[in-house]
């Protein structure tokens, strides 16, 4: 039904311009038919006027073209006539003879003009009424022949008009109802699209094809500050910046009207302000004009200003590394390098730009020959790539010309790699002549070594028959002695402590460089440490005269080092602070709980140290110019403390100002748990002679449950116990029987590195003055009286014995 309808509609629809077509030609020939007649009236009046006296040659001139024209147009508008399809054969006919070459009216009426033109007529000659009359009669006959068609076409519009609206009814009906239900559903999405265009995140502008705003929805208002209906009427170019030129929205809208046009503009917003936005410009087909997309981009040009000031920053500082750097993206193409990393391998410039892969530029510079390498070109390449895309390590390239690069290569966060060369065949020439050095060095260290341990040893034997015969001269009644032969005697002890102690910390000096002493590292009391320091050099602080002020070691301090140790330090310390102070002055001990670590301080008042001297106080052997003073000493202390803290992981310094007095300090870290301060562990050697000492020492292991006490009734079998197992924390001695036993336990314990740190308390039955001194010089660490109680003796323990 549908389908024959539209052929019906078609048919008419054909006919009715079929029928029009026809009219149009019928009035165009007509038209022609009356400009022959006008056109010879106009060629008599042109003719006229051409042999009119008077006229200038510039009006005849313009006379006489005109005339050509007319002429020619005659003859060419008689022939579309003649061969015109539509026109009637009795036209044609008339036409034709008009215009025969010998009898024509119209041919002689051109002839004329022609002469006319030429010079070899005048203008008597023209006959153009003759010419009008035969026009004017064709005319007639032509519009007889279009009435006749008129009447024809009448009747066949009729029809056709009547079918034409019987056919519209039929598809409006049919066809035209469900389209406009549809254009009306179209309309409504086209104004959901309206509104939403209104209220867009994005300016929304429609042009015409003048560049003038016709519309602008509510987003575009608000960002250029014009208001509601502000920019209706408002040409393009006016909210455009106008450094760009007053022709650039001529160049925007030419642009778009052939393609889209995309960028960033500054737009001047009706307060004056610019402010920078991305526009994006298109052809509006349907309207006749342009559609304008814009919105703010200020945040985005800063981002990308400060990205691209980053960049520069980061090329800057690319540029400034001393090494060559270059940076490779995650296909292992190159991104960057600076001129350092080209200056490195300067055959390799021509390949040394972005997007040359890491791979090519390992095969160039073995083409070029630049590698020297045993291995063959595959090898060396797979070899290379690997490191490079492992990005975890660094390697050595060595080249032809005898250069050595090594190269570091490191993965990024994205996915590429960060290559750095850096040239470093000077430094390992360097290297390899500071290992040689080292190498002769500690050759010559352990020579050395060897050199002191054999001599230490050699001297010990023959000073150790010296010391011991001078105890038994000590020994001797005072009936076979007299004073100056028992002074005589005093100088001999004296002077073999001083030597034995020199042997002994020569020993301890080459086993800390050789790294023969082993730490045991663990928390300890460092309060009662110091203490027990302070307690061994009573005798020497009282023949000094010096006041010893404590501070901090009232309650326990924990720290984490070997407690042995730190108690050798401290009896460094303080023998130094006694040594160089001066009569009646003081020294100060503190110890000081610090943010995750413990300091102990010894501040003395003495002379004090030079400034040019401070460089050289750690210094084994450098007694800093006291060489010849009267101070006994051997330079190696300090030397030994600084060892020492070290391999607890602590540090040692001081200060000094000349004429005030020196402060040294030792820093350990602080311990991770709290002590308990009544807790005593360990194991005590007790080498018993007195029942009175006995039954203390019994108390004492009663007292402490974690307190083990070994006894046994002589120095002799205590040695073989104390070599046999060196785990005892302790060894006490009664000195009452045996002295001359207990004194050759203790050189035989110090003698042996096993057993050289483990503290030997004398107990005495005497307390007569001189008496610590004098058992304090046969090397035991401390003493106590015969009227020593439970409490001294519990809190001299309580220095040594820790949990283990």
């Amino acid at each position: 039904m549908a389908l024959g309808l539209a052929v019906l509609l078609a048919l008419a629809l054909a006919t009715l311009l079929a029928s029009v077509s026809t009219l149009d030609e019928e009035a165009e020939v007509l038209e022609l038919v009356g400009g022959q007649r006008m056109m010879a009236q106009r060629a008599a009046l042109l003719a006229e006027k051409l042999e009119r006296p008077g006229e200038t040659a510039l009006s005849r001139q313009r006379y006489r073209n005109e005339l050509e024209h007319v002429a020619e147009r005659l003859r060419d508008e008689a022939r579309k006539v003649i061969e015109h399809p539509d026109v009637p054969p009795e036209v044609v006919i008339l036409y034709a003879t008009a215009w025969d070459a010998e009898a024509g009216v119209m041919a002689r009426f051109h002839s004329a003009v022609q002469a006319v033109l030429t010079g070899r007529g005048g203008v008597d000659a023209l006959n153009h009424r003759e010419a009008m009359l035969f026009n004017e009669e064709v005319a007639s006959r032509y519009r007889q022949h279009v009435a006749d068609e008129v009447r024809q076409l009448k009747l066949v519009l009729g029809v056709s008009f009547t079918s034409l609206l019987g056919g519209l009814l039929l598809l409006f009906v049919l066809v035209l109802r469900p389209a406009i239900a549809m254009v009306r559903q179209q309309i409504s999405r086209q104004s959901a699209l309206g509104e939403a265009i209104v209220q867009s995140g994005h300016g929304v502008l429609l042009l015409d094809d003048q560049g003038t705003v016709g519309f602008a929805n509510t987003y575009a208002e608000s960002l250029t500050e014009y208001g509601e209906g502000g920019l209706d009427g408002l040409d393009l170019g006016r909210l455009l910046f106008s450094a760009y030129g007053d022709d650039t929205a001529d160049i925007i809208l030419e642009t778009a009207a052939r393609t889209t046009w995309r960028g960033d503009v500054r737009i001047v917003r009706r307060t004056g302000v610019m402010i920078w936005t991305e526009m994006v410009v298109t052809a509006a087909a349907s309207e006749g004009g342009y559609l304008v997309i814009f919105f703010d981009a200020t945040a985005r040009r800063e981002a990308e200003a400060k990205l691209r000031q980053a960049r520069e920053r980061l090329a800057a500082a690319i540029e400034a590394v001393d090494d060559g750097f270059a940076l490779y993206d995650a296909e292992e193409r190159l991104v960057q390098c600076n001129r350092k990393y080209i200056a490195l391998l300067p055959q390799l410039e021509p390949w040394l730009v972005p997007g040359t892969s890491f791979a090519s530029l390992i095969v160039h510079s073995w083409k070029l020959g630049l590698v020297d390498s045993e291995l063959a070109a595959e090898q060396y390449t797979n070899l290379r790539l690997a490191q490079f895309r492992a990005g975890q390590g660094q390697c050595e390239l060595r080249l032809r010309d005898g250069r050595i690069l090594r190269a570091t290569d490191r993965r990024t966060p994205e996915g590429g790699r960060v290559s750095v060369l850096a040239d470093v065949t000077t430094l390992n020439a360097s290297r390899d002549h500071l290992r040689r050095a080292l190498e002769q060095a500690e050759a010559a260290n352990r020579s050395k070594n060897v050199f002191l341990s054999s001599m230490s040893h050699e001297l010990r034997t023959p000073l150790n028959a010296i010391v011991g015969f001078a105890q038994l001269l000590e020994g001797t009644p005072d009936g076979a002695f007299g004073p100056s032969q028992r002074r005589s005697v005093g100088h001999i002890l004296r002077a073999g402590k001083l030597l034995d102690e020199l042997v002994h910390q020569v020993l301890e000096l080459a086993d800390l460089e050789s790294g023969n002493v082993h730490l045991y590292l663990t928390d300890f009391d460092l309060a009662a440490v110091a203490l027990d320091a302070c307690s061994r050099l009573k005798n020497r602080l009282q023949e000094g005269q010096l006041e010893l002020r404590q501070t901090g070691c009232d309650s326990p301090v924990g720290a984490h080092g070997d407690a042995q140790r730190m108690a050798e330090v401290i009896g460094h310390l303080l023998s130094n602070a006694i040594k160089y102070n001066r009569p009646g002055g003081s020294i100060d001990l503190s110890v000081d709980n610090m943010v995750g670590k413990v300091r102990l301080t010894v501040r003395d008042s003495g002379n004090g140290i030079p400034p040019d001297l401070h460089d050289q106080v750690f210094q084994p052997f450098n007694r800093l110019g006291g060489e010849g003073a009267a101070v006994e000493g051997t330079g190696i202390g300090l030397a030994i403390c600084r060892a020492l803290i070290q391999q607890m992981g602590g540090a040692i310094g001081f200060s000094s100002t000349l004429g005030q007095g020196s402060t040294f300090w030792v820093e350990l870290a602080a311990a991770q748990v709290k002590m308990d301060p009544s807790l005593v562990i360990g194991r005590i050697l007790y080498v018993h002679s007195s029942p009175s000492h006995q039954a203390l020492m019994t108390q004492l292991s009663a007292a402490h449950p974690g307190l083990t006490v070994q006894i046994v009734t002589s120095p002799e079998q205590a040695g073989r116990l104390a070599l046999a197992d060196p785990g005892f924390g302790l060894i006490v001695v009664d000195v009452a029987a045996a002295i001359g036993e207990a004194a050759e336990l203790c050189q035989i314990l110090r003698g042996n590195p096993a057993t050289r740190f483990i503290p030997v308390i004398a107990f005495s039955d005497e307390d007569r003055e001189g008496e610590a001194n004098r058992l304090t010089a046969l090397g035991f660490d401390a003493t106590l009286g015969a009227r020593a109680d439970m409490a001294e003796i519990s809190a001299l323990v309580r220095r040594y014995c820790r949990a283990d």
